[in-house]
C-alpha cells in the first residue's frame, strides 16, 4: 500500500463513492407524497474526514437536489456540486456530496443548499424554493499534527436516551472527529432504519461539526436489509476496513463480521465471514508496511469484537449461542477467527492497543505473552452501561478516557512509548450480556 492510499481517498473515488461507494440516492425508494413544508429532515452529516477531503451527507424531506458551498472562512466561496456521471444528485431522503482539495488539519467552513423540485414528468421539473442550513466548520484530519484527540462509541444499539446523550457530551467537548465502533442498530430488517439510526440517531445533530467514520458490530449485518448498509455508510474506502493517520496515531480499522460462525444454522446459510476476515488479512499485510503506519509513535485497531478475553468467559456465554453444525458450541464472546487470521500481523507491526465493544461491559487487559498489545473493550447500550471513549495523543503520550454519561472517569489507561501505565487494578467480568 502507497502512502498516499494509506492517507487519502483520491478526488475521483470520493467524489463518485462519497457515502459508501453504491448510493443511488434517486433510486431508493419511489418518492413520497407530503404535505409538510419543506426542510432538513435532519442535521447535516460530515463522513470520512481524510486529509484532504470530507464527504457530507443532507437529508431532505421531499425530493430534491442541493450543493454545497464552502471555503477558509465564513464568507465561503466555493461550492461543491456531487455530481456523478454528468447528473447532480437527486432523491427525496439522501443527498450525498464530498469537498475535496483541502488542505490537512485546516479549518473549513460549510453550508448545505437544498433546492426542492416538482417532478410532474421527464420534460417537465419545477424547481422551488432553496433553503439553507446554517454555517457550520470543522478540520480535516492531520497525520502531521503534534497533538490530536477522538472519541468512540460502541454498541448504542439503537438506545434513544444513550445515543441523546452521548451526542450532547460530544458537542459540548468536541473532538477531532468521532468513531463509532459497531453495534449501532439491532439489526437492520428493513432499510427503512437506517437514516434514523445511523445519519440521525435519536435527531441528535452529532456529526454537524465532528466527522464521523464507523465500522460494522455483528447487529449491523444482521437483517433482510443489512445488505443496503453500503447504499449510505462505510468507510472512506467503500468498505469497512481501512486504514487513516492522524498526528501521532495511525489506525487500521476491520470488520469482525458476525460473532458466531458462517455455518451457526440461524443465518440460513447466507454468511460468508470467514472469507471476508481472510480478504483483511491481506489487507493488513499491506498496511502494516505502509511509512504511515510504520512511522507512527502510536499504532491502535479499531474492531468491533474482542479478540482475547483473559479471565474467566461467563458460562452464559458458551451456551446461548446452541451448537453449530458440527455440533461445537459457539462462544460468540470473542472473534477467534480474526485472532487466528491477524494476531501475527499485529505483533509484527508492534500494535499498541485493540479497541473493541461488543461485550457490553467495559474491560482492559494488557499486553501478556499471548497478546503484546493491550486490549481496551467500551460499554454497552443501557445509560447505566455506556461510555465514551476520549483518546488524547501527543507525540510522547497517548492516553484513553473512559467517561460514563455523566462525564464521570471510569477508566484511563496511557501508553507511553509503548509501555502501559493502568489506572485499573484488576478488569471486571461484565454483569450484563448482550442478547443474540
Amino acid at each position: 500500500m502507497k502512502r498516499r492510499e494509506f492517507l487519502h481517498t483520491t478526488a475521483a473515488f470520493a467524489s463518485a463513492s462519497l457515502v459508501g461507494g453504491t448510493v443511488h440516492a434517486a433510486q431508493l425508494a419511489e418518492p413520497a407524497l407530503t404535505t409538510e413544508p419543506f426542510a432538513f429532515a435532519a442535521a447535516v452529516v460530515l463522513l470520512n474526514p481524510t486529509p484532504n477531503s470530507v464527504a457530507i451527507v443532507a437529508l431532505p424531506n421531499a425530493l430534491a437536489t442541493g450543493w454545497v458551498e464552502y471555503g477558509p472562512t465564513e464568507a465561503l466561496g466555493q461550492r461543491a456540486e456531487g455530481s456523478s456521471r454528468g447528473q447532480l444528485p437527486l432523491s427525496e431522503k439522501i443527498l450525498p456530496f464530498c469537498i475535496i482539495g483541502l488542505k490537512p488539519g485546516a479549518r473549513c467552513f460549510y453550508r448545505v443548499c437544498l433546492k426542492p423540485l416538482n417532478y410532474e414528468s421527464v420534460y417537465s421539473i419545477k424547481p422551488g424554493k432553496a433553503i439553507y442550513s446554517e454555517i457550520c466548520s470543522f478540520r480535516t484530519l492531520n497525520p502531521a499534527a503534534d497533538k490530536v484527540s477522538f472519541t468512540i462509541w460502541n454498541d448504542t444499539h439503537e438506545t434513544i436516551p444513550t445515543v441523546t446523550k452521548l451526542s450532547q457530551n460530544l458537542n459540548a467537548s468536541p473532538t477531532d472527529f468521532l468513531f463509532w465502533n459497531g453495534d449501532v442498530t439491532n439489526d437492520i430488517q428493513l432499510e427503512s432504519k437506517i437514516i434514523p439510526n445511523y445519519l440521525a440517531p435519536a435527531q441528535q445533530p452529532f456529526a454537524a461539526t465532528v466527522p464521523f467514520m464507523m465500522t460494522r458490530g455483528n447487529h449491523d449485518v444482521r437483517g433482510r436489509d443489512a445488505r443496503t448498509l453500503a447504499r449510505y455508510v462505510t468507510g472512506p474506502n467503500g468498505d469497512y476496513f481501512y486504514a487513516f493517520r492522524h498526528g501521532p496515531v495511525a489506525a487500521i480499522v476491520l470488520d469482525t463480521g458476525e460473532d458466531k460462525p458462517d455455518d451457526q444454522l440461524d443465518y440460513g446459510g447466507l454468511n460468508d465471514f470467514a472469507a471476508y476476515r481472510s480478504l483483511q488479512r491481506s489487507f493488513l499485510m499491506n498496511a502494516i508496511t505502509d511509512p504511515a503506519f510504520a512511522s507512527a509513535p502510536f499504532r491502535i485497531i479499531l474492531l468491533h469484537i474482542p479478540l482475547f478475553w483473559d479471565t474467566e468467559v461467563p458460562a452464559r456465554w458458551l451456551t446461548v449461542w446452541g451448537k453449530n453444525a458440527q455440533g461445537k458450541i459457539n462462544n460468540g464472546w470473542i472473534c477467534e477467527d480474526g485472532r487466528a487470521k491477524w494476531h501475527d500481523l499485529f505483533v509484527k507491526a508492534r500494535v499498541d492497543v485493540i479497541i473493541s465493544g461488543h461485550t457490553h461491559k467495559h474491560a482492559f487487559f494488557p499486553g501478556n505473552d499471548k497478546h503484546p498489545y493491550a486490549q481496551l473493550i467500551g460499554g454497552g447500550p443501557d445509560p447505566a452501561q455506556a461510555l465514551s471513549i476520549i483518546a488524547t495523543a501527543t507525540r510522547e503520550e497517548l492516553t484513553f478516557t473512559l467517561n460514563d454519561l455523566d462525564g464521570k472517569m471510569v477508566m484511563q489507561q496511557r501508553f507511553q512509548h509503548s509501555k502501559i501505565e493502568r489506572k485499573l487494578s484488576t478488569p471486571s467480568l461484565p454483569s450484563s450480556y448482550p442478547k443474540s
